[in-house]
C-alpha cells in the first residue's frame, strides 16, 4: 500500500512535542482559507511511498520523540495513514492533525474517519484552521482546534516545550519554514 507524501522532515522541533519525524501528506479536500500548506492540496502532487518502507524508516530514525502526520489532510488517505499508524503505534508516539471536526457521536464523515484512526494515535489535533483565530498556545494553528492527548504516552509529552517555528535549509539550499504558528 502507498501513501502520497508532499514532504518528510526527519528531526523537526516545531511539529509537536520534542523531536519529530514529520510527514506532510499530499492531497486535501478541506482547503482551509489562509492555509500555509496549499502546495499539499493537489492529490496528484507529491510522491508515493510504500507504507511498510516508510514505517521501517521511521523506526530506524534515531533521536526522535515521535511522529507527526499532517498535511494536506491525512484522513483523505485514511486507509494508508491508518496502516502506517498501526505499524508504528506501539513503538513511537503518533501525533496526527486533521482539519475535520470531531463529534462525540461520530456521525459525520469526518468524525467517522477520526473515530476509526483514534485507536492508533497518541495525540490528535482536530478542526479546520481558521486564520482569524491564529494562536500560539500549543500544537495547533488556531484556537478553534482541539489537541487531545489520547494515551498515557501522549499525555507524557503534554508538557514538552513548545517551539512555534523552525527554519530548515536543505543540502540543496532550499529554505523550509515550519511550525504551527509561522
Amino acid at each position: 500500500m502507498n501513501l502520497r507524501v508532499n514532504y518528510i522532515g526527519k528531526r523537526l522541533h516545531a511539529q509537536g512535542p520534542g523531536t519529530r519525524y514529520t510527514i506532510w501528506v499530499q492531497g486535501c479536500s478541506i482547503h482551509c482559507p489562509g492555509c500555509m500548506n496549499t502546495d499539499t492540496w493537489d492529490p496528484s502532487g507529491g510522491k508515493d511511498y510504500d507504507v511498510q518502507e516508510l514505517a521501517d524508516d521511521i523506526l530506524s530514525t534515531n533521536w526522535i520523540d515521535g511522529v507527526t502526520i499532517t498535511g494536506g489532510e491525512p484522513l483523505d488517505q485514511l486507509e494508508a495513514v491508518g496502516e502506517l499508524c498501526s505499524l508504528i503505534f506501539d513503538k513511537v508516539c503518533v501525533f496526527l492533525t486533521t482539519g475535520y471536526k470531531f463529534s462525540e457521536s461520530c456521525i459525520s464523515v469526518g468524525a467517522l474517519r477520526i473515530c476509526s484512526i483514534m485507536p492508533v494515535v497518541d495525540i490528535l489535533c482536530v478542526g479546520p484552521f481558521e486564520a482569524v483565530k491564529v494562536c500560539t498556545d500549543g500544537w495547533r494553528g488556531s484556537s478553534n482546534q482541539a489537541v487531545m492527548f489520547l494515551t498515557d504516552r501522549g499525555k507524557s509529552q503534554k508538557d514538552f516545550q513548545i517551539i512555534s517555528k523552525e527554519v530548515i535549509i536543505s543540502a540543496d539550499g532550499q529554505v523550509i519554514k515550519t511550525g504551527f504558528h509561522i
